[in-house]
């Protein structure tokens, strides 16, 4: 059985400018409780997370980005060939509800 390796992969981020305002203007919008997907077909899986301007402070933003990492880590064998963007709109009540909607991003 081939060794899986679960060191996060920075290539998987998405960087290009004109690719994320193409998500955000044109690509699918999947609405949740807390946050919001928006995400196109592709041939990988790239994610970017972002905030609502003006969104928590610094040290709970970065603790949602730690998360909501960890989860793609954790997952990137699993995870739809997709290009998203992950929006967190709302503060979540638990790290639980956060993992919860994130498992869109999971292959069905």
């Amino acid at each position: 059985m081939p060794e899986i390796n679960f060191k996060f992969n920075e290539g998987i981020k998405l960087k290009d400018k004109g690719l994320i305002n193409y998500i955000f203007k044109q690509g699918n919008k999947k609405p949740q409780k807390i946050s919001v997907i928006f995400y196109v077909e592709s041939d990988r899986f790239k994610f970017l997370i972002t905030f609502k301007k003006k969104f928590l402070n610094s040290v709970n933003r970065n603790k949602l980005k730690r998360i909501t990492k960890e989860f793609i880590r954790l997952n990137q064998y699993n995870l739809k060939k997709i290009d998203c963007a992950i929006l967190i709109a709302k503060i979540p009540a638990s790290k639980i509800q956060l993992l919860n909607e994130l498992e869109f991003l999971l292959k069905k």
